[in-house]
Formats: structure tokens, C-alpha cells, sequence
């Protein structure tokens, strides 16, 4: 933990400031010591890393626990990495939020204090701050509430100007209007609630500072049923064997992937959600009855991966456009962009 930290935390409480005692300082960074508060809350830094630990939210443990173990399988996310080196992944990014290049998303945060809100690996903002045409002008902290937070100061670290704090989403350890912008890929539906995961950012955002995120839509019924009936049959399995109960789901999915067949639906089915006209086989088991990833370019560890994102973590909340646009108003923010696709939607959203 850098010092200048210091001065955007607060006691997630009260908002009370912190007092930094470190322990065990190396190259002007603070590795082992604690934050206090003189309301006598206590907060550990370990490994360069101040801790918030304040959920007892049961379904927010083992969503946290389940992603930092995702997060613990480095083999499995390589293709994240390289997506980002090559551009694929941040092309994919920038169409999502409206920036036509990282060198266009840069100048947009240029010298705006940004808050990646449920960072996990840091993956989401990897390819911009690694970029030559990002300044380190203004502070990135990346907060997660699991131990991918570690991985991602170990990715993002030696960037100039970046902080990493481990904190929960729903009581964010910084003063109101802290940030001018945030940024959260894929993170608030996996809180207890996401609009109250929207409140909790839009309170340490600035007037005029700018929220982007995406969160997943509602699909299909017969997808919403298969996705709650699986999340349900790994719920008491530990994370290894919810992992490896995604093997034979991730078969399938390259099975029916090699197909390559495709049917023909001739008219709109109301009653399962699904459209008219020509659809691969694959991705209309996919979109209306269960989600089946696979991915030929990713190896098979990797695809594993994006089926234990979907079906390990207790909260994964699917919904609706007119939802969000309701607890955006209610939370002080006005959308200016909603970009949206059939898993989700990626949202602009301004604070007034």
C-alpha cells in the first residue's frame, strides 16, 4: 500500500479517517501494518494490501470465496491476458462502453480519479492502464472483496499510480464523491443486491463523474430455470468439485459446438423467448435452455473457466433494461449510453 492511499480511505462505518501504522515498509510501500480509526475500527495491510473485511452476508462469502478460487487458477484465464495484449478483448471492451480505441478510452480517464469496483484480477482494466497512451496522472484503485485483489496487484503493481484494496462492494471504505469515475465489468449482480451495489458506487462517486458497468439482462425462461437449477446443484459442493462438475457441462458444449448444424425456427416461440429465423444449433441451446460456453480458440481448462463464472457463485442476478433505468434515476445517475446484447447490458451512466 502506497501512503498517498491513505488519503482516500475511510472507515467503512462511519467514513471516519484512517491512521496509517505500518509495520513493514519496502521501496516507499507499505507491506504488513493496519489502518485505524479513531472510532476504534481496526483494518489489517497485509501483503501491500489494506483488508476491509465487513460482510457477513452468507451468499457474499461464498460468491467471494468462489471467485478467488477461480482467480487462483492462473492456467485458466491465460487467454484474458493475451486477449488484452492483442487487442481482441479491449476491441470487445471499447465497443461495449463506446470508445472506438484504448488510445480514445485513455484520453476519456485521462487525469479522472478512477475506482474499478470489483476489479477481481484486474483484467478489465489491464489493457488500457499497460497501454503507452495511458499518463498515470490521476489514481486507479482496484477493489475486490475476494483474494483476487493479490492477483491483481500482482498483474498491475508495478504501474505507476495504481492502488489495490480489498473491501466489500455494498460498504465501500471511502468518503462520499471520492472517485470522477468508476468502472465495473460484470461485477454488481454478483452482490446481494444490484441496485443497492449501484447505490453504494454512486455515493462515492463526484457529481458530473461518470459510472460505467455492465450487468447481466434476463433471458430466456427456459434459460433462467436451467441457470438457477444448476447455481442450486453446486451449491453445497466445495469450489474444486463445482469446478470439476463443469467438466462434463463444458463437454457437451465443445460437442455441440462441432456441430455446426444449424435449424431453422420458423416462427417466434413466445412461450420459451426464442425468435424466428436461421440459428446455429449451439446458440440457441445456449441463449433459451442452458448456458453452454465453449469457445474453440480457448484451450479446454479456459473454457471451463467461463462455465464456472456463470454457474459457481451464489448471486448472479439477471435483469431487466427498465430495471436498471429505474435504480439508476433512483440512485442520482442518468444513463446517456445502454448497450445491449443478449447477455447483458453495459451502461453510461452520469451522476447530476
Amino acid at each position: 500500500m502506497r501512503r498517498d492511499l491513505a488519503d482516500l480511505l475511510a472507515d467503512p462505518f462511519d467514513l471516519s479517517r484512517l491512521e496509517v501504522h505500518a509495520d513493514k515498509e519496502e521501496n516507499g510501500e507499505i507491506l504488513e501494518g493496519a489502518l485505524r480509526s479513531n472510532s476504534g475500527g481496526a483494518y489489517p495491510i497485509t501483503n501491500g494490501i489494506p483488508r476491509f473485511f465487513t460482510t457477513r452476508d452468507a451468499g457474499q462469502l461464498q460468491t467471494m470465496e468462489a471467485f478467488a478460487y477461480k482467480w487462483s487458477k492462473e492456467s485458466s484465464y491465460r487467454w484474458l491476458r493475451q486477449a488484452g495484449d492483442q487487442g481482441s478483448y479491449a476491441t470487445w471492451l471499447g465497443e461495449k462502453y463506446g470508445f472506438d480505441s484504448v488510445a480514445a478510452w485513455c484520453r476519456h480517464f485521462a487525469s479522472k480519479r478512477i475506482l474499478d469496483l470489483g476489479c477481481g484480477a484486474g483484467m478489465a482494466s489491464y489493457f488500457w492502464l499497460a497501454s503507452p497512451d495511458w499518463n498515470a496522472a490521476s489514481p486507479w484503485v482496484g477493489v475486490d472483496i475476494s483474494l483476487a485483489i493479490d492477483v491483481a496487484r500482482q498483474q498491475l503493481g508495478h504501474i505507476a499510480n495504481t492502488h489495490f484494496v480489498q473491501a466489500d462492494a455494498m460498504q465501500l471504505p471511502f468518503p462520499d464523491s471520492t472517485f470522477d469515475a468508476i468502472v465495473s465489468e460484470g461485477v454488481l449482480h454478483h452482490t446481494p443486491s444490484t441496485q443497492k451495489a449501484i447505490e453504494s458506487g454512486a455515493r462515492v462517486l463526484a457529481p458530473g463523474g461518470e459510472f460505467h458497468f455492465y450487468v447481466y439482462r434476463r433471458k430466456a425462461p427456459g434459460r433462467e430455470f436451467t441457470d438457477d437449477h444448476v447455481r442450486e446443484q453446486l451449491r453445497d459442493m466445495t469450489d474444486e468439485q463445482a469446478w470439476n462438475a463443469m467438466r462434463p457441462l463444458t463437454k457437451l458444449a465443445r460437442n455441440l459446438s462441432a456441430l455446426h448444424a444449424e435449424v431453422v425456427v420458423e416462427e417466434d416461440v413466445p412461450e420459451l423467448g426464442i425468435k424466428a429465423g436461421r440459428q446455429d444449433v449451439h446458440r440457441l441451446i445456449y441463449w433459451n435452455f442452458a448456458k453452454l460456453f465453449w469457445n474453440d480458440s480457448f484451450d479446454f481448462e479456459e473454457n471451463v473457466h467461463i462455465n464456472y463464472d456463470w454457474y459457481r457463485p451464489t448471486y448472479a442476478h439477471r435483469q431487466s433494461a427498465e430495471e436498471i433505468t429505474e435504480w439508476c434515476r433512483d440512485a442520482g445517475l442518468e444513463i446517456v449510453r445502454m448497450h445491449e446484447q443478449e447477455s447483458g447490458y453495459t451502461v453510461r451512466a452520469v451522476k447530476r
